[in-house]
């Protein structure tokens, strides 16, 4: 059996491009690492101010349901409450009931 052949020890000019290359990989992972937590970090921005909105628009509803507490809420905030529509505008009566005696 042969014994294993050894690699003869890098040159200093060719260890120091492979040393080169290597830190010039990881400066480039470390740019796409710093893209991909800017790129996430916009996203939560962007999704923390939809639920921000979120919570603005149920706020003022809750209030008014507890019995009128806050009711100077909406105004506060620069919103109306929205208001309940009433059962009898939900549920339109047929033409054709009216025509039956």
């Amino acid at each position: 059996m042969a014994a294993p052949r050894e690699d003869p020890a890098p040159s200093g000019s060719s260890k120091a491009q492979g040393d080169a290359n290597d830190l010039a990989q990881a400066y480039r992972e470390l740019l796409r690492g710093e893209q991909a937590a800017s790129t996430l970090e916009a996203n939560l921005t962007n999704l923390e101010s939809k639920l921000d909105a979120l919570l603005a628009a149920y706020e003022p509803a809750e209030t008014t349901e507890e019995g009128g507490k806050d009711s100077d809420a909406g105004e506060a905030s620069g919103k109306t409450p929205e208001k309940k529509e009433k059962p009898a505008q939900q549920s339109k009566e047929d033409p054709q009931d009216e025509k039956q005696p």
